[in-house]
C-alpha cells in the first residue's frame, strides 16, 4: 500500500488554509477620497464597503469551520493513501477558490448569480469532504481502529445534508431574494460555532 506521511499532508493542508484566510481580506481595499478630510465622503465610502466586509466575515468563518472539520477528520485517519491524498487535494482545490466567489458576492451582492456561484463552489467543497469520508469508510485500513464505524457511517450520511445540499439551497434562494441567500450562508458557520460541540465523527463542513 502506497502511504503518504500524515504529518506532511496536515502541514501542507494547514499552509493552504492559512493562505486562503489571508487572501480573503485582501479584497477589502481602503477607499480613495476626493476630499481626504471629509467625514461624509469617508462615511459613504465605508458604507459602500459593507457588502464586501459581510462577505469576508461569512467566508472567514466558513473556512474556520472547514479547518476544524478537516482537523477532526484527519484525527480519525491512520494512513493517508494515494487516493485519499488526491481527494484531500480536491478539497483544497475548491477551498483555495473561495476568495474568488467571496469577492464576486461582495462586489455584486444584489446579483443572484454571484451568490449562486458562491453557494455552488462551497457545495463542491462540501462534496469533496463527503467523498473523503466515504472513501475512508469503504477502506478499513485508512481509519483508526478506535473509530466507531456505525457512528462514522451515520455522520457521513448526514454530511451530505449538512454540506452540499445546504450550500446549494443558499445559492438557489438568491433568485428569490439575495438576503435569504446571505442568511443561509451566515447561518451555516454560526450554527456550528454556537451549537453544542460535535463529537469527533460529526460532520461540520
Amino acid at each position: 500500500m502506497d502511504y503518504f506521511s500524515k504529518t506532511r499532508v496536515e502541514a501542507f493542508s494547514d499552509g493552504i488554509f492559512a493562505i486562503i484566510v489571508t487572501l480573503l481580506v485582501l479584497e477589502i481595499k481602503v477607499p480613495r477620497l476626493e476630499q481626504p478630510e471629509s467625514l461624509g465622503e469617508l462615511g459613504v465610502a465605508l458604507l459602500a464597503l459593507m457588502p464586501k466586509i459581510l462577505s469576508w466575515i461569512i467566508s472567514f468563518l466558513i473556512v474556520c469551520v472547514i479547518w476544524v472539520n478537516h482537523h477532526r477528520l484527519l484525527a480519525q485517519v491512520e494512513h493517508i493513501t494515494h487516493r485519499l491524498f488526491w481527494l484531500n487535494a480536491l478539497l483544497l482545490l475548491w477551498c483555495s477558490f473561495i476568495p474568488f466567489p467571496t469577492a464576486l458576492m461582495g462586489d455584486y451582492p444584489g446579483n443572484p448569480l454571484a451568490l449562486f456561484v458562491f453557494g455552488s463552489i462551497l457545495a463542491l467543497m462540501a462534496l469533496a469532504f463527503s467523498l473523503i469520508r466515504w472513501y475512508a469508510l469503504t477502506n478499513p485500513q485508512v481509519l483508526r481502529k478506535s473509530v466507531d464505524l456505525q457512528h462514522y457511517r451515520q455522520a457521513t450520511t448526514r454530511s451530505v445534508l449538512a454540506g452540499p445540499v445546504l450550500y446549494l439551497l443558499g445559492g438557489a434562494l438568491a433568485f428569490v431574494h439575495p438576503w435569504l441567500s446571505m442568511g443561509v450562508f451566515g447561518f451555516i458557520p454560526l450554527y456550528f460555532i454556537f451549537a453544542n460541540a460535535p463529537s469527533a465523527t460529526e460532520p461540520i463542513g
